[in-house]
């Protein structure tokens, strides 16, 4: 592209020349010929303004917006649209009967509501009943809204939820609203709206939710830059090969990185373990994934897609804070929450250094000590939040196998202060 040329410079350049090869040197304002060299100047200011768009526009590391849409659309590439965030398998999101009751969902209606009552709510389609006339089941509707604590995220339920006995009930949410403003984390989907409903009022404080895994695939349009790398990967990703999975498994939202395992069950087959932006990786997260790369893929491909396998680390310490430290809790919390960040941060197959881990905490305002009592490490259940298996260690550096993830939360480690 010819280098972008201004009316300043230009004006200059020519008073020059003109100086410089004919008798005429009138620039006073009112001179012709400075009315002349304004006239050139200004229009050739023009034409290099419109040469630079016109490259800018055709350019795909300088095009911007619907530019670069019309480029990529030449090589056969779409910008993803913005996604709202939802699970839709039957193992995260759940309704559940407070465990403090110990009552089951029969008992539950039975000790709330009349017999009357209890024909108005089946009426109304909030509750079924079993052959011998007694409530077997509590229908909460589709469409309920569920919340964080302060109800700054929404989310809706997209099926009916059925409680029944004392087991939970799992169904499929989705965010109210488009982009990662509604990702959340484990255990953060804590409220319904079930008091808005004038038959469940009765009941709606007895009735909890949660979320067991974070949902993590809301995200806005790809952004410009984004864009720009798939353009300039597009003609080396042929269908199934590495590059090709990788950017198709690195497309939806939630997903930090990938690990290819080849021809693991057989000539053909490629596994894949795929890391989330959240320590834990849900199931409609993985079945996300395996539609998205299985659908691209080569005739007779076959292409497995699974989380890691989490290695759960219990830490039990303590710490000596400064004699000046007045909110102790406070540093309490921030040393344990320095070791869960760093763990939880680790790549697959990663390492805890233990000098690192020490030094988290130490470097915390107050802290003048670590103290530690056990270490351990066992195979967390991702499901039922349980660490299995446990196996004691020695304070000194971990290594993950190349499949394996380490993971801790708050129930597992654990900050005294002496």
């Amino acid at each position: 592209m010819p280098s972008r040329r201004t009316y300043g410079s230009i004006y200059q350049d020519g008073r020059i020349r003109i100086q410089n090869s004919t008798p005429v040197n009138n620039f006073n304002s009112q001179g012709i010929t400075k009315g002349f060299l304004d006239i050139l100047g200004l229009e050739l200011e023009k034409i290099y303004g419109n040469v630079d768009l016109i490259y800018r526009a055709i350019d795909p590391t300088r095009a911007q917006g619907r530019d670069l849409d019309k480029i990529a659309f030449l090589i056969g590439e779409q910008r993803s649209a913005a996604v709202t965030a939802s699970d839709s398998t039957n193992t995260n999101f759940n309704f559940y009967i407070d465990k403090k009751l110990n009552w089951t969902a029969k008992q539950l209606i039975q000790e709330l509501y009349s017999a009357q009552e209890i024909n108005s709510l089946e009426s109304a389609g909030y509750l079924f009943k079993a052959a011998d006339g007694s409530p077997q089941y509590i229908i909460i509707p589709a469409g309920t809204r569920i919340y964080n604590t302060d109800k700054s995220i929404v989310y809706q339920t997209i099926q009916d939820a059925n409680l029944e006995g004392q087991t939970d009930s799992y169904v499929g949410v989705i965010a109210i609203g488009s982009g990662p403003n509604s990702n959340v984390d484990t255990n953060v989907l804590v409220q319904h709206a079930l008091i808005e409903i004038p038959e469940l009022r009765r009941i709606a404080r007895y009735i909890k939710c949660t979320n067991r895994f974070p949902i993590q695939n809301g995200k806005y349009s790809q952004n410009d830059d984004e864009f720009r790398y798939q353009i300039a990967t597009s003609r080396n990703a042929i269908q199934s090969n590495e590059l090709s999975i990788r950017r198709l498994a690195l497309s939806v939202p939630g997903i930090r990185d990938v690990l290819f395992e080849r021809n693991k069950f057989g000539s053909g087959t490629v596994s894949i373990i795929i890391d989330g932006v959240s320590p834990l990786v849900s199931q409609g997260l993985i079945t996300a994934v395996r539609q998205v790369v299985q659908s691209n893929a080569s005739y007779g491909d076959v292409i497995f897609v699974n989380r890691p396998e989490y290695l759960g680390v219990e830490i039990n310490f303590s710490i000596r804070t400064d004699p000046s430290v007045n909110d102790i809790l406070t540093v309490r919390n921030q040393a344990r929450n320095a070791i869960i960040q760093y763990i939880n941060n680790l790549p697959i197959g990663g390492e805890i250094i233990w000098n690192e881990l020490v030094s988290r905490v130490v470097e915390i305002d107050g802290v003048i000590d670590f103290l530690p009592n056990y270490f351990k490490y066992g195979k967390y259940d991702v499901f039922h939040k349980i660490n299995k298996e446990q196996i004691i260690l020695r304070f000194v550096n971990q290594r993950a196998l190349y499949n394996q993830k380490w993971y801790t939360d708050t129930g597992l480690v654990t900050c005294c202060v002496e």
